[in-house]
């Protein structure tokens, strides 16, 4: 009778112990869904799942057996990330996805600006920054932009002051316009000079800047002019995935 007895406390004590582990493991079936959200389609219409991961520094570099994920997302979507002024989140892309060449990168700025291109450019003065509309034109050769603005303009003042300017140029799609759905953009940091019309350079300057609606007489007498030297240029291009490159290139004039 004990034998009878102690083996039916083992079974009771194995159908606990499974009825136990069955609630275990769909307890952790079911966080593990709750930690996979799929959030509908991202970049050319592919379908994204974001699942929480730990949190990471904004500096850091993907593993090797990090899971796969799907074109266009970033790593905030998964994990909390301890952003800086300087550890960005461009910075991320360029330090986790393929990076062209320098000379590369400078090619592909080239034929994306090929003649007088509208930028925003931004000057600070006092700690507060203006940003204006230029039109600006590259120097292939010297990796320099010229800007040409009437005299007496706030951006002429402040450079004077502070010589440290951005400006970014882009070209994509909208909503409203349709059509092929791609972006580009160049995102210009570096430094800016005055170069007054009484400057003997300035009339040469003038014919690569292609001058219209005022004559390269009346110019001199109506307009300075602004040299920017780029320090770095961040090209974004969506069609670069498409090379298996990453969307974000960096080009820097000391590299």
């Amino acid at each position: 009778m004990n034998t009878k007895q102690n083996r039916i406390r083992v079974w009771c004590v194995i159908v606990l112990l499974s009825f136990l582990w069955t609630i275990v493991c769909c307890d952790a079936a079911e966080k593990e869904q709750h930690k996979q959200l799929k959030v509908g389609a991202g970049e050319m219409d592919i379908e994204a799942t974001v699942v929480e991961g730990p949190p990471i520094k904004a500096d850091q570099v993907l593993t090797k057996d990090h899971p796969q994920y799907t074109r266009g997302m970033a790593c905030v979507e998964c994990h909390t990330v301890a952003f800086d002024a300087v550890s960005t989140s461009t910075r991320q892309f360029l330090l986790n996805f393929p990076q062209l060449k320098n000379a590369e990168v400078w090619k592909k700025i080239e034929t994306f600006l090929p003649g007088r291109e509208r930028f925003v450019l931004t000057t600070v003065y006092n700690n507060e920054p203006t940003a204006t509309t230029v039109d600006m034109v590259l120097d292939k050769d010297k990796k320099v932009f010229y800007v040409v603005c009437e005299k007496g303009t706030e951006k002429l003042y402040h450079i004077k002051k502070n010589p440290h300017i951005c400006a970014v140029h882009y070209e994509g799609w909208t909503v409203a316009g349709g059509g092929k759905k791609e972006w580009k953009s160049v995102q210009v940091k570096g430094t800016a000079r005055v170069i007054p019309s009484s400057d003997k350079r300035f009339g040469d300057l003038l014919d690569k800047y292609h001058l219209v609606r005022v004559s390269k007489v009346r110019a001199p007498l109506r307009f300075d002019m602004i040299e920017i030297t780029p320090s770095r240029i961040v090209y974004f291009d969506t069609n670069l995935a498409d090379e298996k490159a990453g969307v974000y290139q960096l080009w820097e004039r000391d590299k």
